[in-house]
């Protein structure tokens, strides 16, 4: 096998990634378009996903491979961020770049940063984003209702999110669907994206307005039994993984008969009187409903039929296993052992025709602890469409799982038994208000480290050790430390001396609102200046009884101020709102994805400049070598 050595330099790392960052830059933002890709079999996709855009490639390059399937790794899991991860990579990569060559140490060079970058992030961005972007944002729970989500703020979330994924016709009609469905469902966002494909149905060649939500469970099968429940209630069902009759031939058993026919028969009369006691304990359990994970016998279908049992045959997994937990009867695995605790109560059955294929419709007595279980129908004009909604919203549910998840804690915090970590469930307002509030927290914190060290060496060591100045004002009161970062906090927590990694990270983060403000750079300097005039009057009235006003760009768009109800970190935090590219500013995102996300980035660019040569090996080259030498050989002979 040859082998074709290539040794890496940071510029040709650059050049991959600028290549794939060329091509989601299309559809960044709330003002990009959609990329249409077209295969050799004549089929076309039409999509806005960042993921599907960058699979669709199909890239020969390792190293654009290996951003691919960083991206790929960080969607499955938050649903949320591969537009934006290209974006922030190349970011940080120029940076790199610019810093490596003031330095003359490109190689190495670049492996430290990225090593520093990757530290920074895991020890101390989360305590960062904690003191300096949260406090901005607002919570996702109900401030009223502990426990509860705000139905109001999840909607915005949602929307935000998906007009990111799919056209904004298609994500209003999704992002609705979408909340009625957590509605219904009490808002258990891990309970439906565990069973989402239990809990979805899609249907092509309808246009997306048809789109809907049905009470109940959809079962992905058709009665197998000609004799239809009746549509009312209520119905005890059974779900079953074996066959009801008994296999003959079972692997290992040798059956014996004493005669040619008289055996034969015997052995078909035990056969049918256990299926005969099988089907009467079916009726003393009162069951008319049987939905069974693999195929019953015709002998079977016309035993059950005669006691009045209808059979759904071919259930599939997802389906058996979601029936069971809502229901909460277990699955029946051996005809020896039947009881109440199997048997199911549904309270209507009955059939359901979406499209070409006809279904079952099943539904479910209301529960405190999840509501009325419905079901998602979702329509498109072709399959491409259909699938790109259903992956929508799958991807909507992983974000939310994200927004939901545990508490945040880095190795500094954990180190200190710190208490303020990252709370879950924050959210703040899109159009690059988390990227302003982090590049501007960041070169504080910079800044803030410069002046820590200067005032160590020009103090004794005894009242360095005890007190730290801020570096924005000595005589600022104690409450503004909740929105800038002191240098208690950036001391104590950084293991870096060179300030150099959070103006990297600060730079690098610019570049996703430039590219959201690309089609109007006035819009991005407004925004800009919107950012830093909110934490100006943040830091000015820190505590406000009354409601009152954040400043928008223009002075028009007002966004009234929290009263201390829904804000992460008590009363007076205000929510911080800047305009995005289209002019909306409802929406909100994720905080924890966001923080997620920087963390993958981090984790891709240390990967990729840990890499020094790429070996290319050419086997189909080696392997026409080797037939063509065989076939010398056999003329020889």
């Amino acid at each position: 096998m040859r082998l074709q050595p290539q040794c890496l330099q940071l510029d040709s790392v650059l050049q991959t990634v600028s290549v794939l960052e060329a091509v989601i830059r299309r559809s960044f933002g709330p003002d990009g378009g959609q990329v249409l890709f077209t295969r050799d079999t004549g089929q076309t996709l039409l999509t806005r996903h960042g993921t599907r855009i960058l699979t669709a490639l199909r890239v020969e390059h390792p190293l654009a491979r290996m951003v691919v399937e960083c991206v790929r790794r960080h969607s499955s899991v938050t649903g949320d961020g591969s537009k934006t991860f290209v974006l922030l990579l190349a970011s940080l990569l120029r940076e790199i770049q610019k810093h490596t060559r003031k330095a003359r140490q490109e190689g190495a060079g670049a492996k430290r940063l990225a090593g520093a970058l990757l530290d920074f992030g895991l020890d101390e961005l989360s305590d960062v984003i904690t003191v300096g972007v949260a406090p901005h944002g607002s919570s996702l729970s109900d401030p009223h209702t502990p426990g509860q989500t705000d139905t109001h703020t999840l909607c915005r979330l949602l929307s935000a999110f998906l007009h990111t994924r799919i056209s904004p016709t298609h994500a209003e009609i999704i992002s609705r669907l979408t909340c009625e469905l957590l509605s219904h469902w009490s808002c258990h966002g891990d309970f439906i994206n565990e069973h989402f494909p239990a809990l979805h149905t899609a249907v092509s060649g309808f246009p997306i307005g048809c789109s809907r939500l049905l009470e109940g469970q959809v079962i992905h099968a058709d009665f197998s039994t000609p004799l239809p429940l009746c549509d009312h209630g209520p119905i005890r069902a059974l779900a079953v993984t074996e066959p009801l009759e008994p296999s003959l031939l079972i692997g290992g058993t040798v059956l014996e008969v004493g005669g040619a026919n008289r055996g034969i028969e015997s052995v078909c009369v035990r056969l049918g009187r256990g299926l005969d006691s099988v089907c009467v304990i079916l009726q003393h359990l009162g069951v008319s409903l049987l939905l069974s994970s693999v195929r019953q016998s015709e002998a079977v279908l016309a035993a059950v039929g005669r006691y009045g049992v209808c059979v759904l045959e071919c259930v599939c997994e997802d389906d058996l296993t979601l029936f069971s937990v809502i229901s909460g009867a277990l699955p029946v695995s051996d005809w020896a052992v039947i009881g109440q605790e199997h048997v199911a109560t549904v309270t209507f059955c009955r059939p359901l025709v979406l499209g070409a294929h006809r279904f079952v419709n099943v539904g479910f007595p209301k529960t405190e602890d999840r509501g009325r279980p419905h079901s998602l129908v979702v329509c498109g004009l072709t399959e491409g469409q259909t699938e790109q909604s259903v992956c929508a919203v799958r991807d909507a549910l992983h974000m939310l799982h994200t927004t939901w998840g545990p508490k945040h804690r880095t190795r500094a915090t954990e180190r200190m038994a710190r208490a303020d970590v990252m709370e879950p469930c924050c959210v703040i307002s899109v159009g690059g208000t988390f990227e302003f509030l982090l590049h501007h927290t960041l070169l504080q914190r910079k800044h803030g480290h410069t002046h820590s060290v200067t005032h160590r060496h020009t103090h004794t060591p005894s009242h360095t050790s005890t007190h730290t100045l801020s570096h924005t004002d000595t005589h600022t009161p104690s409450h503004t430390g909740t929105h800038t970062l002191s240098n208690a906090d950036t001391h104590t927590l950084s293991h870096l001396d060179d300030p150099t990694v959070s103006e990297m990270l600060a730079e690098a983060l610019l570049s996703v609102p430039r590219q959201i403000y690309s089609h109007n750079p006035r819009r991005y300097l407004e925004a800009h200046a919107h950012t830093l005039s909110c934490i100006r009057n943040h830091g000015i009235f820190p505590d406000p009884p009354e409601m009152s006003a954040v400043l928008a760009a223009d002075g028009s768009n007002m966004v009234q101020a929290d009263t201390g109800s829904g804000s992460m970190f008590g009363s007076g935090v205000k929510e911080m709102s800047v305009w995005s590219s289209s002019g909306s500013s409802s929406g909100v995102e994720s905080v924890s994805c966001k923080y997620q996300l920087i963390l993958a980035v981090l984790q891709c660019l240390r990967s990729l400049l840990s890499v020094d040569t790429v070996l290319h090996a050419n086997s189909s080259h080696t392997l026409a070598h080797t037939c063509q030498r065989e076939e010398e050989e056999e003329d020889d002979d």
